[in-house]
């Protein structure tokens, strides 16, 4: 899965004092007196992404391709202002292309062949070119409290988060909240939910894909103080099947010349539970409560930024159907929701079986005092999880990750904003086992090259 890395830059007035004034009568004299348009924007951006992955075959004791496909993506997205204050609309959409595939067709930046992720095709060998939206909702807000409907992402504290490729998935519903000085709450109700790599909605089923989920919903509150500590509280449900639950917590402090120095650490618990609770259901994912601690702490010392994070599963099993390891969603396939889960180390592995131990480090640095070139930064990390178990096995999983990027985001116009980034991912798996069996998310060893450029523009 693939992420922007926003860049936002500020324009200083008193750098071109003489033109002020006249950009001033410029925008004036566009005014429409009306806040839906005066107060919109528009935005989107070109992008490329290129992937060859390549992974180990222990049958034939060598790495086949896997993934290798290079995909344009292009999008739009219009968000108006407030009519009266009060009322508004957003209007996305996004459309793909393979310029190459010579993988897998399943690579989430182009729509896959098939319609849902309960039922793939594994007979189409090529992604589909196409378009879609991602989003297309009304908004409205008075005093303290916001409202969207229609087809959103989730907004305010929850259990409901989205996939990403370059866009963000997409539910269908609503979302309302409130803040009130350092305290937000926000609820979320949806019926259907559409994965970036989907074209159409999809309503939600349980793991059979014939049970229909005719809803699922989300409540939270945080708190969020001046004084750098920030907190969580969560919980929601998928109409009986799997509830999800979290609280976060995280503490800032900045320091320094100029305050450009900061630590920042934390703890998280995920948690997961089954409403059907039957032996032989394919529907019974844990055999009891799942839970997933998170523990982080980020130190800033410009331009280095050091990252230690670690996570411990508990995803329990007594018989051969059930997950085994710990996937923060309400509906359990991969593509038809996705939770508010703040972990991601982007090392392939989810670091998640069960009784799985994990930790993940990185060093990044920012080069513009060695380069002449601003806005370069370049990071290592490391990964390594042991002690995973699956049903039916006896000895215990041990995998690790090696991690490389050298990120660029251009600082000046034009293109400022433009971005390049480079990820490369060295994966090993420490078992002889096939993909996907018997840890149920486990793959083989990997060898990833990721590149990715972006042009993103805002009116």
């Amino acid at each position: 899965m693939t992420v922007l890395w926003p860049c936002r830059a500020h324009a200083d007035p008193d750098t071109a004092p003489a033109t002020t004034g006249s950009e001033s009568a410029r925008e004036e004299s566009f005014s429409t007196g009306l806040h839906f348009f005066d107060d919109s924007d528009l935005k989107g951006g070109l992008y490329f992404f290129q992937r060859e992955r390549r992974r180990f075959d222990p049958a034939q004791g060598n790495y086949g391709v896997n993934l290798s496909h290079a995909t344009a993506t292009a999008s739009a997205e219009f968000n108006s202002g407030f009519a009266g204050g009060i009322i508004g609309c957003d209007v996305g959409l996004y459309g793909t292309a393979d310029l190459k595939n010579a993988g897998a067709p399943d690579h989430e930046m182009n729509f896959m062949p098939w319609d849902d992720p309960w039922h793939p095709d594994w007979s189409k060998k090529d992604a589909r070119d196409g378009v879609s939206f991602h989003k297309a909702q009304i908004k409205a807000k008075a005093g303290p409290f916001w409202a969207q409907g229609g087809y959103f992402q989730p907004s305010g504290p929850g259990v409901l988060g989205v996939n990403w490729s370059v866009m963000p998935g997409t539910y269908r519903g609503m979302n309302m909240g409130a803040e009130w000085g350092d305290f937000s709450f926000a609820l979320a109700w949806a019926d259907a939910y559409k994965a970036p790599w989907f074209t159409r909605m999809n309503s939600f089923y349980k793991n059979d894909g014939e049970s229909p989920v005719p809803w699922l919903w989300s409540a939270g509150a945080r708190y969020n103080s001046k004084g750098g500590l920030t907190l969580e509280a969560a919980y929601g449900e998928s109409k009986n099947f799997i509830w999800n639950a979290h609280l976060k917590g995280r503490y800032e402090t900045v320091f320094g010349n100029g305050k450009k120095d900061s630590l920042a650490f934390g703890a998280h618990v995920y948690l997961m539970g089954d409403f059907d609770h039957a032996p032989s259901s394919p529907n019974n994912n844990f055999a009891g409560t799942a839970a997933q601690p998170y523990m982080f702490i980020h130190y800033r010392r410009a331009p280095w930024l050091f990252m230690l994070e670690g996570t411990y599963t508990l995803a329990p099993f007594d018989s051969a159907q059930q997950a085994g390891y710990f996937a923060y969603r309400l509906t359990d396939r991969y593509g038809s929701s996705k939770g508010a889960y703040d972990p991601w180390w982007d090392a392939h592995t989810d670091w998640n079986a069960h009784r799985e131990k994990a930790l993940f480090a990185s060093a990044g640095r920012g080069l513009d005092d060695l380069l002449p070139v601003r806005g370069l930064t370049v990071t290592v990390g490391a990964g390594l999880g042991w002690d995973g178990q699956a049903y039916g096995v006896s000895g215990h999983f041990k995998e690790w990750a090696f991690t490389f990027d050298l990120n660029y985001t251009r600082q000046e116009a034009p293109l400022q904003g433009a971005f390049a980034k480079l990820h490369l991912t060295a994966y090993r798996n420490g078992t002889d086992f096939p993909d996907w069996n018997p840890y149920k998310n486990g793959f083989q060893s990997e060898h990833d090259v990721k590149f990715f450029i972006g042009v993103p523009f805002d009116l």
